[in-house]
């Protein structure tokens, strides 16, 4: 990490800066308590943060923990010291797998309550503009060290060289993204089976037993319904969206609902019937869990 005097002349923090800063905590140091308060709601409202706060003592240590940082936000001299201090911080964050998008939006939420306050606490708008630009420059400066332990911990964990690896992943999700079309251009054709095995059936219902041929022709437009799903799920997976498991089994109970249509008509014997009846079921029970986990992590 840089030392203390590079990270100020990145931000051109000057000590003009340090004397706003002093200005800035008279301003908003009062109305820390609130901001505590505020803070903490706003980290409650996302799951991800919320999990951080389970008891009451989690959630009060978290205020003074904040409080604190807000006090040296603006009364601390930016030397060495107060780089350590950031630094350490953001090496706890890293430790309790705190992603770096939540320490920014984490951010963002105290620059924005800051602004308001000195917005209404300052009519002059020529000092109001002064103190904003150092409110902007200092909550940038703390960021910055915070958000370094991040890629610090991610450089740690190189095995060989980082330029090496990278190529490795690249070359990886190439692979992978061809395989992701492969897999497409595979589906396209087995949809393309399934519409060939819905009109055999349904020249089937026209030519022979009508009642066998229609139940059959349900089925493969049940097989097809979810071949369209599991295109739609692909194509979505390939523009970036999330990998959707509950889609295959979707499909496996589709061809077990078929099956058990076809059975039906050709005097299975009755121990036929029930081992597809516990096939079905247990593709229902895995059904429930892998969609119930997929809905909780989209909430």
């Amino acid at each position: 990490m840089e030392t203390i005097n590079a990270v100020r002349r990145q931000f051109f923090f000057t000590p003009e800066d340090q004397d706003n800063l002093a200005k800035l905590g008279e301003i908003i140091l009062p109305a820390s308590d609130q901001l505590a308060d505020d803070f903490y709601e706003y980290l409650i409202q996302n799951p991800e943060t919320a999990s951080y706060f389970k008891t009451d003592e989690a959630k009060e240590r978290r205020k003074v923990t904040f409080k604190q940082w807000l006090d040296d936000l603006f009364n601390a001299n930016y030397d060495n010291r107060h780089l350590q201090r950031l630094q350490r911080i953001g090496k706890v964050h890293v430790k309790i797998k705190l992603k770096s998008i939540y320490v920014n939006a984490a951010m963002h939420f105290v620059r924005e309550a800051c602004r308001r306050i000195v917005a209404a606490e300052v009519r002059d708008g020529v000092v109001q503009e002064e103190l904003l630009t150092t409110l902007h420059k200092a909550i940038d400066l703390n960021l910055s060290v915070l958000t370094s332990s991040y890629q610090e911990e991610k450089f740690n964990k190189v095995f060989l060289s980082h330029a090496l690896e990278s190529k490795v992943i690249f070359f990886s999700e190439r692979l992978l993204h061809g395989m992701n079309l492969v897999l497409m251009i595979c589906l396209l054709l087995m949809a393309g089976v399934v519409v060939g095995l819905l009109g055999f059936d349904l020249v089937e219902a026209v030519t022979g037993k009508l009642e066998y041929g229609i139940i059959k022709a349900l089925g493969s437009l049940l097989l097809l319904w979810m071949m369209i799903e599991l295109l739609h799920n692909e194509i979505a997976h390939l523009q970036g969206d999330k990998f959707r498991v509950r889609i295959f089994i979707e499909l496996a109970l589709v061809a077990f609902i078929r099956k058990i249509f076809v059975a039906s008509f050709k005097y299975e014997d009755p121990m036929t019937f029930v081992l597809l009846l516990v096939g079905l079921l247990i593709l229902g029970i895995v059904y429930y869990l892998v969609a119930k986990r997929e809905d909780v992590k989209e909430s």
